[in-house]
């Protein structure tokens, strides 16, 4: 019976418990019983032999179906060699699979696993997720790269800044870094270059893997490492400044850990709100009244919301809901506007025709960081269906075949639905549909925000959709 060995750094040789023998840099620990499962193993991994660490495992599904037969394993693969996969079963037999028939090019090589096949390699070095599908006998092969994505980051959610990947091979870790990127007073996550989630074929099909690495527990990323899972919760970041971020793999365990260092501190003295709310006659001009406008995602600054307000009534706007703080504005005159776009002032903002508004509130910093500028846009509201149960399906410039309509009760009314999941936003200028995304819950809009997908509603073909936003409830027809 072939013995499989766990692999243990040699600075760790002091903290091995047993016999353990040297060889080069490596340090072995036996381990007569032989688990069964599948292991990798070959000169292009940093395993001299079949290990504890090398074995394959149950990855983090993106809601893929229940019995979903796949393991997996990430691991630093070396151009200049080649590995095989090892299936040891029950009765401790062993069977060396390599390379059969290329299944897949997209989105990663896929092969067929064959029984002395010939090894696989890789065209360069660096970290690779190696998917086995068991129900097909096949072979995934993806090459992997991180980055920090979040509003913490300089991207914030629209896309991930790249880290530098490195082996080392002295402590059997893979540690990507990027060092000097300012850092906001937010959330953040480490997440694969361009890419929510890995799809590894699978009978006929594909099936989604967690291709985003979060905290265990959501908390504040900090100088000391803190483990990591995939679809994990988002790190907050303690304070804004500049950081030297890493990511670390440990390759004898499979662990993911994340630090941050700030090495510089921000000190600017305006930070953009977080919250916005809008009072006035609509509300009896009572803060307890006033609606919390919803925040736009990846935005930070910028709020929306759907009201109907007469002619000739004022409202103002606040990050908090008081007359005595916060930063109380409206418009620079009281002169009665339509649709538009107006600066912030100390005069109330004056409707001139009565009607439903679309508001967005955006407010900036100034050049210095010292002071915030603040502008008001007022529009039509437009709400969209988007993707399955749309007819212009996922188009990102929102067909008008998908608009809504405004009906005499004042409700807001969908084109007939295709069978699906039902997503529904709002038209934002310079704005993703997602990041103003909605839905109906038991009777309710609720909004998205800056939060993550919202759960799935499905409707059937021939259903339709209204909206009433003066009291932000919906039904499905």
């Amino acid at each position: 019976m072939k013995k499989v060995f766990e692999y243990i750094a040699t600075l760790l040789l002091l903290l091995a418990v047993g016999t353990s023998c040297e060889e080069g840099n490596d340090n072995w620990k036996v381990i007569t019983a032989v688990p069964t499962g599948l292991y990798i193993t070959g000169d292009a991994t940093i395993y001299s032999a079949a290990a504890t660490s090398s074995q394959l495992t149950t990855p983090a599904f993106d809601n893929a179906p229940e019995g979903t037969n796949i393991v997996g394993i990430y691991t630093w693969l070396k151009s200049s060699g080649s590995f095989t996969m090892l299936e040891v079963d029950s009765e401790g037999n062993e069977i060396n699979y390599g390379s059969g028939e290329s299944v897949a090019t997209t989105p990663a090589p896929t092969y067929r696993l064959t029984v002395g096949g010939s090894p696989f390699t890789v065209a360069k070095d660096g970290l690779y997720y190696v998917a086995f599908n068991k129900a097909d006998n096949q072979l995934t092969v993806i090459p992997t790269d991180f980055g920090i994505i979040g509003d913490a980051t300089p991207q914030q959610w629209n896309d991930e800044t790249a880290m530098a990947g490195a082996l080392n091979e002295a402590q059997a870790t893979v540690e990507y870094t990027i060092k000097d990127v300012t850092l906001d007073k937010k959330e953040m996550k480490f997440r694969y270059l361009h890419n929510w989630g890995v799809d590894i074929p699978y009978q006929g099909a594909t099936v989604k893997m967690h291709s985003n690495m979060g905290a265990v527990a959501k908390g504040a990323i900090s100088e000391a490492f803190s483990e990591c899972k995939g679809g994990g919760d988002n790190f907050t970041v303690g304070k804004a400044g500049i950081y030297d971020v890493t990511l670390k793999l440990d390759l004898r365990t499979g662990v993911f850990s994340a630090q941050a260092i700030c090495t510089a501190e921000d000190t600017s003295s305006a930070t953009l709100p977080e919250k916005m709310f809008v009072v006035g006659a609509p509300w009896d001009w009572k803060w307890e009244n006033a609606p919390e406008m919803i925040p736009v995602h990846s935005h930070d600054g910028m709020f929306w919301g759907i009201y109907y307000i007469e002619a000739g009534q004022g409202v103002k706007f606040n990050n908090e809901m008081s007359w005595d703080t916060g930063d109380n504005f409206g418009a620079e005159n009281e002169e009665p506007k339509g649709y538009g776009e107006y600066p912030a002032g100390g005069a109330n903002l004056v409707i001139s025709t009565s009607g439903y508004y679309q508001i967005v509130v955006i407010c900036t910093l100034s050049a210095d960081k010292k002071s915030i500028n603040r502008k008001i846009v007022l529009s039509e509201p437009e709400p969209y269906l988007i993707g399955d149960a749309a007819a212009g399906g996922w188009d990102a410039q929102l067909a008008d075949v998908d608009k809504f309509k405004l009906n005499a009760e004042g409700e807001y009314v969908s084109p007939v639905c295709k069978e699906g999941n039902l997503r529904m936003c709002v038209k934002l200028e310079n704005c993703d549909w997602w990041q103003t995304e909605f839905n109906v819950f038991d009777g309710k809009i609720l909004f998205r925000g800056k939060g993550n997908d919202q759960d799935a509603v499905k409707v059937a073909a021939g259903q339709t959709v209204k909206l009433n936003f003066k009291d932000n409830t919906g039904s499905i027809q």
